[in-house]
Parts: structure tokens; C-alpha cells; sequence
């Protein structure tokens, strides 16, 4: 499955994002070239980017496949042992026609038994990396729903899956869409953590000051590649600041249009 590099960077707190400049820096985004569009040039975040900061493959199998919604609810019943309640109002349609909750996966796989059957455990690994996926690297605009079509990858824990061009086009798509939104209550969506660690490596914009990690990697290595930290450990622990959000979009914003080579 390789997943196991990118969950290491959760086992402990993420570092808090910087909202105020991933805005400044997505109405700099142009969807014609999926890039950031500044004084000195054009930036994108690549697959390379993906990889080194997240340990997400981009090698493998495309995720690509259609996932049909009829019957969802009985498929993530075969797939974690627990089948989502049907919509019963007979007025008013579904508002999650093919996903839950988070809270409903939070309420159900809080902790998994310490005498759990090897299958349980598998169920329990699932629904585990469902809501990591679906809040961390597919979030869509609602941010309290996981998609039914991330589970069904989970299905086989023997497949290789492209996680790292999966997570990189959805985020594409979710800029291509925020750049355009005006309304203040407008939200970006996509793999947000990834792009917030990309920023702080290569534009001296709305960089919080990384502090001394206060815990070291406490992973053993083991000669075991997937065990070795991200380029995101390093950003594990940053100083944070409560200045008025407006004050700093504007300073943001004057910064990355005086960007230069230097």
C-alpha cells in the first residue's frame, strides 16, 4: 500500500497552517498553466515536491477507476464492518450521497480492540486511513465528509497505488476552482498540508519560524526507507503568530509581488 511514510507525519501534532498566506499565494494561481503566477516567473509544486515531503508513491497504478455510488453504504460494510445509516427523509435529499461523516468513522474506530481478530484489525486499518485520507489529502469544500471512492483503494493491501498523482491533480483542481471564488466564506480544498510545507521551502513569504522539534524522530529505521522522515518533519514544530489576518494578506501579498531571483 506504501502509506506507511506518510502516515509517520501524523502520529504526532501537524504543524498549524498558515491560511492567511496559502491565500494570498493561491490568487496568485492561474489555471491555464496549473502554476503561481509571480514577478519572478511561474512556481508549481510537482510530483518530486509530493514525494519528498509527504513519502506519498507516484509510482504505481493511477487511481483512475470509476466507483460506482449505487450501494456504497453495503460496500463500506464489506470493506470496515459497520454500515452507514440509510436516508430516510422523504422530502429533502441526501446531502451525502456517497460519503459520512468524519464524526460517524471518529465514533465508530475510535480505538481498536487489543483483542481484535486479524480481520478486525484490517477493518480497523481501513477506516484509520480513509479519515486521514479524505481530511488530509482529498478534502473536498464541506470538510466534514469522506468520500466513499477513497475507501474502495483500500480494498487490496497488495496493490501499488499512485497516492502522490492522486493527491497532486485533486489539488490542482481545488486551486483551479478557489482562485476564482470571491465570497469570504470561499475554502480551498485538496491536499492543503502538502502545499503549506511546499510554501514554506520555496518562497520566503509567510515562513514561520521552524523551532527545535520538541520530540526526535522516535521511529526505528530498521534499514526500512519508509521509516525515514519527510522534508514536512522538518516543519513539525513552527513559532505562530495572532496578528489580524487582513494586516498579514496584505503584507503577504506585497511581498510575493517584490519576489526576485536573489
Amino acid at each position: 500500500m506504501d502509506l506507511l511514510q506518510f502516515v509517520l507525519n501524523f502520529k504526532g501534532t501537524p504543524p498549524w497552517l498558515n491560511a492567511t498566506a496559502l491565500t494570498a499565494l493561491t490568487d496568485c494561481w492561474r489555471p491555464e498553466t496549473h502554476s503561481f503566477h509571480l514577478p519572478l516567473g511561474e512556481m508549481t509544486i510537482t510530483l518530486e515536491d509530493i514525494a519528498m515531503i509527504t513519502g506519498l508513491s507516484i509510482e504505481g497504478r493511477a487511481l483512475t477507476e470509476k466507483v460506482r455510488s449505487d450501494g456504497w453504504r453495503q460496500q463500506v460494510a464489506a470493506l470496515v464492518g459497520v454500515e452507514p445509516d440509510p436516508w430516510t427523509h422523504e422530502t429533502r435529499k441526501d446531502p451525502r450521497p456517497s460519503g459520512v461523516l468524519f464524526s460517524w468513522i471518529q465514533r465508530h474506530f475510535r480505538k481498536c480492540p487489543k483483542d481484535a481478530s486479524p480481520a478486525n484489525v484490517e477493518r480497523f486499518a481501513r477506516a484509520y486511513l480513509w479519515n486521514l485520507l479524505t481530511q488530509v489529502v482529498f478534502p473536498d469544500g464541506t470538510g466534514d465528509t469522506a468520500s466513499w471512492m477513497f475507501l474502495d483503494p483500500l480494498r487490496d493491501w497488495d496493490v501499488k497505488w499512485s497516492w502522490g498523482s492522486a493527491a497532486l491533480a485533486f489539488l490542482y483542481r481545488q486551486l483551479d476552482g478557489a482562485c476564482m471564488r470571491s465570497k469570504p466564506t470561499s475554502t480551498l480544498g485538496g491536499f492543503v498540508w502538502a502545499l503549506q510545507v511546499w510554501m514554506w521551502e520555496c518562497i520566503p513569504v509567510g515562513r514561520n519560524l521552524s523551532l527545535p522539534l520538541e520530540e526526535p524522530w522516535s521511529y526505528p529505521f530498521d534499514g526500512d526507507e519508509e521509516r525515514y522522515p519527510t522534508i514536512a518533519h522538518t516543519w513539525a514544530n513552527v513559532q505562530w503568530t495572532s496578528i489580524a489576518a487582513m494586516v498579514w494578506y496584505k503584507a503577504y501579498i506585497s511581498e510575493l509581488d517584490m519576489l526576485t531571483y536573489e
